[in-house]
């Protein structure tokens, strides 16, 4: 079978051919004569030789995103169920499915998928589909995860922003396949017990790349007074609970998101009026705090992304830097802070850059001692550095 053809500029083949999943619009020299948006292409050198194929949107910024580099290999229902296969069986030797049963089972171009998140909540399967090549793609991608995963029911929560520089006007939510999830599904990770609500939660539900650093707070939370910042449903809140510190305190704009947190507390079997659950503005609480004289022996700050775009970037930065700033500002001497961002735009040397600059601003010393990046079921290809969005510092204030 043959593709419409798109062209690249002179050189511009090699960081696709080092494996690179983008073709970003500059590189392009030819467009097809006749593809259809969302559909399939091979991408040629200026030479005319075979580079990559992948799918097809000539409406955004990345026109095509690349599937396979293998000119025999044809990009169809085997394909799609060979890959999801292969991510399904990665997740299983990496993660202990008997303590955790909440993972992330496709993670986009990580996994040769670019465009589609699959997250595994229990008995129930929550996929996105952010572009229009991998929207073109569901029903197939749908009959895959039946086969390999065999979930309760398939959940759809495209309700994503990045869908609209694909020129998908649509942001579709529902039942694909099998049952309708519950209000609340309850899931495993390290044997603590969370309520997640995958219909209507933030991204598909709960933050899953987070898991690794929660369990690392449990360790350095005993005997401590936590504040929890941007708490959501309480993911950090439990762990520091359940290793014994002395209290956790979550703060959320959300009183929703705290009720859940509330209810993630007592699942755990811990005491949810010792462990309170604040609604307020983080930024407020944190000067708040520092006028009353408040202070606690560990911060977490896990913000929401601050950045989405370079030209946000500078703004990003100093704000990161003041959220920062006002948690050291509340920590007792030998406190600890754990701080992350998952904007993309702000990569791990800026990030430790962020910190040393909020700790001269609070007349502070800050010395990291541990720092991750996203879960393990949340992979970064080398050639593909966008993918490593997460970081997660952990360090003591003096």
């Amino acid at each position: 079978m043959t593709y419409p053809e798109v062209v690249l500029k002179a050189g511009r083949e090699r960081r696709i051919l080092e494996g690179h999943p983008w073709v970003f619009s500059g590189a392009v020299a030819e467009y097809p004569a006749a593809a259809e948006p969302g559909g399939i292409v091979d991408v040629f050198d200026q030479d005319r030789k075979f580079v990559a194929r992948g799918y097809y949107n000539p409406a955004s910024s990345i026109p095509v995103r690349v599937l396979t580099r293998d000119p025999e290999q044809r990009v169809d229902r085997a394909f799609l169920l060979a890959r999801i296969r292969q991510a399904h069986a990665l997740r299983r030797a990496w993660l202990d499915t008997k303590v955790t049963n909440a993972y992330r089972a496709v993670h986009g171009e990580s996994d040769g998928l670019p465009g589609l998140i699959v997250d595994r909540y229990a008995d129930f399967v929550v996929v996105q589909f952010h572009t229009l090549g991998m929207d073109r793609l569901r029903e197939p991608v749908v009959e895959a995860l039946q086969q390999v995963a065999g979930p309760t029911g398939i959940y759809e929560r495209s309700d994503v922003g990045t869908r609209r520089p694909e020129g998908l006007e649509t942001f579709p939510t529902g039942l694909l396949a099998g049952e309708q999830p519950p209000g609340l599904i309850e899931i495993r990770e390290h044997r603590a017990r969370f309520w997640v609500d995958a219909r209507q939660g933030q991204k598909t539900g709960f933050y899953l790349d987070q898991r690794e650093n929660r369990l690392a707070a449990q360790a350095f939370a005993r005997g401590r007074e936590v504040l929890n910042c941007f708490s959501y449903s309480g993911g950090f809140s439990v762990y520091a609970a359940r290793g014994k510190a002395s209290q956790v305190v979550s703060v959320d704009v959300s009183e929703a998101a705290l009720d859940l947190a509330r209810s993630n507390l007592e699942l755990n079997r811990l005491d949810a009026d010792a462990h309170p659950c604040i609604a307020a503005n983080v930024f407020d609480y944190l000067k708040a705090c520092k006028a009353e004289k408040r202070r606690f022996d560990m911060v977490i700050v896990d913000p929401p992304a601050f950045v989405k775009t370079r030209e946000a970037l500078t703004q990003a930065v100093r704000t990161y830097i003041s959220l920062n700033r006002k948690a050291i500002e509340v920590l007792r001497p030998d406190g600890v802070l754990v701080s992350a961002s998952c904007s993309t735009q702000v990569n791990y040397e800026t990030f430790f850059t962020i910190l040393k600059h909020a700790a001269t601003a609070a007349r502070r010393e800050l010395r990291i001692v541990k720092s991750h990046l996203q879960a393990v079921d949340h992979p970064a290809v080398t050639t593909f550095p966008e993918g490593r969005y997460l970081k997660c510092f952990f360090g003591v204030v003096r």
